[in-house]
């Protein structure tokens, strides 16, 4: 009885340790390609960056801002609730994740900042709501507008767009 379960337990050892050698195979071909990638960006060869060094400085900006952004209802009438629909609040960091996710799927081919402003930098993609962004003294101004003077008012060295 004993033999019999000896032999039971080896043949799970061999699916294990198969299982384990197929894993440490794929997780190493996973980590060359990354590397060879690498060496390639390095080198300023490779795929260019899917989002373009103009727009991932707007992102950069958001990123780094300790404001609130907001995204408020575009249509009343949608409201389930009376009175004023609570506004979705986000901060910068946040914010500037949904805007590069948005931008990979959404504004792939998109790359000037006025169109990105437009397309991905204005609303929310299904329901249209409008971006906010809440100053320190309570106002509220739209995305696009605050994120203009956020950019203008870098130093020069940091508005000029990266040439690759």
């Amino acid at each position: 009885m004993t033999s019999t379960l000896g032999l039971g337990a080896a043949g799970c050892d061999e699916k294990l340790q198969a299982y384990l050698t197929n894993a440490s195979a794929r997780q190493q071909a996973r980590d060359t390609k990354k590397a060879e990638e690498a060496l390639l960006k390095a080198r300023g060869l490779g795929p260019a960056d899917p989002v373009v060094p103009e727009i991932a400085r707007a992102i950069q900006v958001v990123r780094t801002s300790d404001y609130d952004f907001l995204i408020r209802k575009a249509t009343p009438a949608k409201r389930k609730q009376k009175g004023e629909a609570p506004l979705k609040r986000h901060n910068g960091f946040d914010f500037a994740a949904t805007l590069e996710s948005k931008t990979r799927w959404l504004g792939r081919d998109v790359t000037d900042l006025p169109t990105w402003l437009d397309e991905i930098g204005s609303s929310t993609f299904f329901s249209g709501d409008a971006y906010l962004v809440r100053l320190p003294d309570g106002r509220e101004m739209s995305f696009r507008t605050w994120l203009l003077e956020e950019l203008a008012a870098l130093p020069p060295d940091l508005q000029e767009t990266a040439t690759p």
